[in-house]
């Protein structure tokens, strides 16, 4: 009985291949045309003070403890795409400066120094200090333009902060610090200061720092997929919106393109409880009229996790994201109706989404 079984099922299984075989013979059919396709590469261009290239050489001389220096300059999207703007010094070198003071003592040979006070200091530490990075206080701030108009500013680094330029960027440079986004045809206002510590010991007198500055301009999506991320961070509020520097923080993965908003979220909430993810709306400031959930979730630990994919509904265009305690938002009528400003996560960079579903006017 069993042979018959399954001497049988070959039967059935090699007459469903023949009747296969033998549909493929003939069939209907039709064929249709879309001549003249394009499809064109978009551009990434950025220019500095309106220099592309940009190559320009700073000078701060006769720092003395106390004193501040500032550094400012404008970034210009120049390009068909907005642009995550990136900025790092590298090549960070100290020396001695114009050192034509004889050292020498019985514990050194050929030492040089700037000054008979550089000398003794520097006699006392039986060493040569020329790292004067490490007594440079830098604080960085950026502004994003459209015209006239301010969209969106943060404070990256302030000088209460008194983080030096090796906490920064490290002791020889290549640390690179994320400073927003521009859109097409808007401009970044950057500024920053360099502060002599007050007090900056005798060593340090002559002293020479020398860097390289390179700012980099990144489309938004960064994957195969078409991906973008964006960092939410808790800040200090109005006016500087300072960010905090600490382990309370998200990131947002979100596509830049397509019929939903696809996305993931992960960080750490400074509160256990339930949050919602908006995009912010067109006001860009509470209570957050016209606003969307992008999704929501429950904390554990601190942590949080969620992900999906959301139909909007809408564009985004330079839009901002926060992450609000789901008690202060009325997702029926799709606003804030509460401020828990200790508890939310803001954007670091401004956000673009274009919805296929959505005819451009």
């Amino acid at each position: 009985m069993e042979i018959k079984n399954i001497s049988r099922s070959l039967v059935v299984i090699a007459g469903v291949a023949a009747l296969a075989i033998g549909g493929t013979i003939a069939y209907f059919s039709d064929t249709e045309t879309a001549p003249n396709n394009t499809l064109n590469a978009g551009t990434i261009d950025i220019d500095v003070d309106g220099k592309n290239p940009w190559n320009h050489t700073y000078t701060l001389g006769d720092m003395k403890p106390g004193e501040t220096a500032n550094i400012d300059f404008k970034i210009n999207n120049v390009g068909a795409n907005p642009v995550n703007i990136s900025k790092k010094l590298y090549g960070i070198v100290g020396n001695g400066g114009n050192e034509k003071y004889d050292c020498t003592d019985s514990n050194n040979s050929g030492w040089k120094t700037s000054s008979e006070p550089e000398c003794v200091a520097e006699q006392e530490k039986g060493e040569k200090k020329d790292d004067i990075q490490s007594q440079i206080v830098y604080d960085l701030s950026v502004e994003v333009w459209k015209g006239e108009t301010k969209l969106w500013w943060q404070t990256i680094y302030s000088d209460a902060e008194n983080k030096t330029i090796t906490d920064v960027y490290g002791a020889n440079g290549g640390n690179s610090i994320k400073l927003g986004m521009i859109p097409v045809g808007g401009y970044m206002k950057v500024k920053q200061s360099y502060h002599l510590k007050g007090e900056t010991p005798n060593e340090y007198q002559g002293d020479e720092l020398k860097f390289d500055m390179e700012i980099r301009a990144d489309q938004l999506s960064q994957t195969e997929q078409g991906n973008a991320t964006v960092t939410l961070e808790n800040k200090s509020g109005n006016p500087d919106w300072n960010i905090i520097e600490d382990d309370i923080n998200g990131i947002l993965t979100y596509s830049t393109k397509g019929p939903t908003f696809n996305y993931s979220f992960s960080g750490k909430v400074k509160t256990d409880g339930s949050y919602t993810l908006i995009y912010v709306g067109p006001s860009g400031n509470y209570p957050c009229s016209g606003s969307k959930v992008i999704g929501s979730g429950t904390s554990s630990s601190g942590s949080i996790s969620f992900n999906g994919n959301t139909d909007l509904g809408v564009d985004i265009n330079n839009g901002k994201v926060w992450l609000v305690p789901s008690s202060t938002y009325d997702t029926s009528n799709q606003q804030m109706i509460g401020w828990d400003h200790a508890n939310n996560l803001y954007e670091t960079a401004l956000i673009n989404y274009d919805d296929t579903d959505v005819s451009t006017p």
